[in-house]
């Protein structure tokens, strides 16, 4: 397209999509950090108390972080 004074340029974009194998590794190391299914109903928890007023956030917070801690502690 050309314009008095005005040039337009259209390119297509380059956009790599990842293959199998990207995707697997990916997912593998999404899955390293998820935590375990018994973990996680008790965040869910803790998450749920504060969403229905059952426990203050800072309460909660404070009960997961240290959960957390002593968690990575007897795993290593």
């Amino acid at each position: 397209m050309h314009l008095p004074f005005v040039t337009a340029q259209f390119h297509k974009p380059d956009v790599h999509l990842p293959g199998k194998h990207e995707l697997a590794s990916a997912t593998e190391a999404v899955r390293a950090q998820l935590p375990e299914p018994g973990q996680a109903l008790f965040y869910g928890g803790l998450a749920a108390g504060v969403a229905l007023s059952l426990l203050e956030w800072p309460v909660a917070l404070a009960i997961g972080v240290g959960t957390a801690v002593i968690g990575r502690e007897r795993h290593e």
